[in-house]
């Protein structure tokens, strides 16, 4: 009888034991399922970031490239703008000139008579 008991105790520990670790191992299983899970989320939030700021750096040098063509095509502008005015000017003043010329000559066409 004390075998049976023995045998009966030492089953029922046995079977107890087996089970603590069986439960120990699931959630081993389960904590490493849930680390890896972590570390694959996080490795796909880095490429999200890596992507997001990509993109920003690309609309940053779009910006940079419209804005430097903006800057270039106003001072073409203003230069030819500038060139108008300068050869405005001085038609202006050759005409003004020559208008002056005529008029001096008239009256000095005049005063001799």
């Amino acid at each position: 009888m004390k075998k049976l008991a023995f045998l009966a105790a030492f089953a029922i520990m046995s079977s107890l034991a087996y089970a603590q670790d069986d439960g120990k191992s699931k959630a081993e299983k389960a904590a490493a399922e849930t680390k890896q899970a972590g570390r694959k989320a996080g490795k796909e939030v880095k490429k999200g970031a890596e992507y997001v700021g990509d993109k920003a750096e690309e609309g940053a040098e779009k910006v940079a490239d419209g804005s430097e063509k903006a800057y270039k095509a106003t001072k073409k502008g203003v230069k030819k703008g500038a060139k108008k005015v300068e050869n405005g000017a001085e038609k202006a003043y050759d005409a003004t000139k020559k208008e002056a010329k005529e008029v001096k000559e008239k009256v000095d066409g005049d005063n001799r008579r």
